[in-house]
């Protein structure tokens, strides 16, 4: 079992990202189908201003056996929305810098992590919205501003299997499943596609200088 502690904004990020990425986990040679723990780490509250103060924390942690093991987790994951949050980025980028042994991927989703759902709009909509024919969106969700808002208006709203009148946690959830981590891959190169790489790079704690996933 590998146990990975999640930093993010909470709320969707925390039920749609552990499928997007143990999707690509099954791609990566020496994990496969090893299940995952994950772990939304209890420290941050949501928000993505509490993610550079709790990384820090974790990074000055992480060259103390007894504390680390306290902490249960092999890898951490931070992803956050890029709106909004320039100085979040820059203060993160720092920390990891600065501790380079760290085992971290940090990913940004460009504009929400809604951008994501969008890039497999069609498959979702398939089987949980279920709405025909489909609202047409522009080929490349990443450009879109607000993509919480059109999945609310096109979708959340419109749709008749639907019990909410918002996008939501709950709605992430039942959407979750049917987002594809290839579809998502190919039309949100600029957020997703990067954390692809990053998470295929990573190393695990406890695991020797050279070692990889």
């Amino acid at each position: 079992m590998i146990r990975i502690g999640l930093l993010s904004e909470g709320g969707v990020d925390e039920v749609l990202l552990p499928s997007l990425l143990e999707q690509l986990a099954e791609e990566v040679p020496g994990i496969g189908k090893t299940e995952i723990d994950w772990r939304a780490f209890p420290f941050a509250p949501n928000g993505y201003g509490e993610i550079p103060k709790t990384l820090k924390m974790l990074t000055r942690l992480y060259p103390i056996p007894s504390e680390w093991e306290r902490l249960g987790c092999d890898l951490f994951v931070v992803v956050h929305d890029s709106r909004k949050t320039e100085e979040v980025q820059k203060d993160i980028k720092n920390i990891l810098g600065a501790a380079r042994d760290f085992p971290a991927v940090y990913g940004l989703a460009i504009q929400e992590v809604e951008a994501w759902v969008l890039g497999d709009i069609e498959n979702v909509n398939k089987n949980v919205f279920k709405i025909y024919p489909v609202p047409e969106l522009p080929a490349a969700p990443e450009r879109d501003k607000d993509p919480k808002k059109t999945l609310t208006d096109l979708f959340v709203r419109k749709s008749k299997e639907s019990e909410f009148d918002r996008w939501n946690a709950e709605c992430a959830r039942k959407a979750a499943p049917f987002v594809r981590a290839s579809q998502v891959r190919r039309r949100c190169p600029r957020g997703f596609g990067p954390l692809v790489k990053s998470f295929r790079r990573a190393r695990l704690s406890g695991r020797g200088p050279g070692d990889s996933l």
